[in-house]
């Protein structure tokens, strides 16, 4: 299954790793992608025994740079050509609570594997010299694959990280799975329960984000609507086709801030974005409030936004005003006068019934 892009690499990283006396394996979304006959550029790697210093044999070997996460012995290594690997030691996982974090202990193969959130992501292959590519499948991960159904390991996996739900929706839209039978239950169980309040917004904000990413939104929409999962990100939260006219996620976060209306600058603060992005989308969203022409350029961000969800306005709509405040008190305006004839010419401009100086110098002059 291994596909010869990624041959020659794993196989470098599998006799190193044997060198070591580790035994080495690629595991979880790239084994499935693999045998899906789908392309990707990350790479989860699992090894009995610490993952360190291989990491550092890849940067030297391919160039790139390396990050450790000390917390779970973990390296993230980016090779100079783009290639994203995850090296992580076999680990079991005890979450003292629902929703935090996972305490964890060194283990083996089959117990890292069902610390997984799905057995579609619970397949292994070998990558060590003697058996290279050699499947290691204990959870029927190749059977729920060919199935087509999403299901997690254990009973209590939507308990211990509620953030699985929002990846059960993007797996199956994403790749046309359905939920089987003891797993819808369980995330009806967990929407019931109110699983997802107990995540921090940063945690769901990045869920959200992920869940944007996906190529296939509608259906991802449709799956999270059906669990009812939309509301834990922001109440009145639903699928609009303009959605999928932004053209990344920044864009998106603004058009569903733009079709909250009145609440759309709430669910920005919510999903504790960078300050200059909230400050961003707030401006797209301000605009779209409105119904009015910006005084001042906006951003190509801003526009995008603004452009998807009101696909009809003419291009100057989005320009700054074409007339400013100092010209009006040239022709002899002052105070109110000048902030109310400003609004109704950015009205004017916003609606297409300005769409040059000269016309609106010529309303002012009526």
């Amino acid at each position: 299954m291994i596909p010869k892009k990624h041959k020659a690499l794993l196989q470098t990283i599998g006799a190193y790793a044997d060198k070591l006396g580790l035994k080495a394996w690629i595991v979880g979304g790239a084994v499935r992608d693999f045998y899906l006959g789908k392309d990707t550029q990350d790479l989860d790697l699992t090894f009995e025994g610490s993952p360190e210093a291989v990491a550092g044999f890849c940067v030297k070997k391919w160039g790139g740079e390396k990050k450790r996460f000390s917390q779970f012995n973990t390296y993230r290594v980016k090779l100079t050509g783009g290639l994203k690997l995850d090296l992580v030691q076999a680990r079991k996982e005890f979450y003292p609570r629902p929703g935090a974090l996972p305490q964890v202990t060194p283990s083996d193969i089959k117990d890292d594997l069902f610390r997984r959130d799905f057995t579609a992501n619970a397949w292994a292959l070998s990558i060590l010299p003697k058996n290279f590519g050699c499947s290691y499948d204990p959870f029927g991960a190749q059977e729920a694959i060919d199935k087509g159904v999403i299901k997690v390991l254990h009973s209590k996996s939507f308990c211990d990280d509620p953030t699985r739900l929002y990846r059960a929706v993007r797996f199956a839209g994403r790749f046309g799975w359905n939920m089987e039978r003891c797993t819808k239950q369980l995330m009806r169980d967990a929407v019931r329960e109110e699983y997802p309040l107990v995540l921090s917004r940063e945690r769901i904000r990045q869920e959200f984000v992920k869940l944007l990413e996906e190529k296939k939104l509608r259906a991802v929409f449709s799956f999270m609507e059906k669990y009812d999962l939309a509301q834990f990100i922001y109440p009145g939260l639903k699928w609009n086709a303009a959605i999928s006219k932004g053209e990344d996620s920044s864009v998106k976060l603004g058009i569903c801030a733009c079709l909250l209306a009145d609440s759309g600058a709430e669910f920005l603060q919510h999903l504790h974005l960078p300050r200059e992005t909230v400050h961003e989308l707030m401006g797209a969203w301000t605009v779209y409030e409105q119904k009015q022409s910006p005084l001042s350029c906006l951003t190509p961000l801003q526009i995008s936004v603004l452009r998807a969800v009101c696909p009809s306005l003419k291009p100057t709509a989005l320009e700054p005003c074409f007339v400013k405040g100092g010209e009006l008190r040239e022709i002899g305006l002052s105070g109110r006068k000048i902030s109310s004839n400003m609004e109704r010419l950015c009205k004017l401009q916003w609606q297409g019934r300005i769409t040059n100086k000269e016309q609106a110098m010529k309303h002012l002059e009526k």
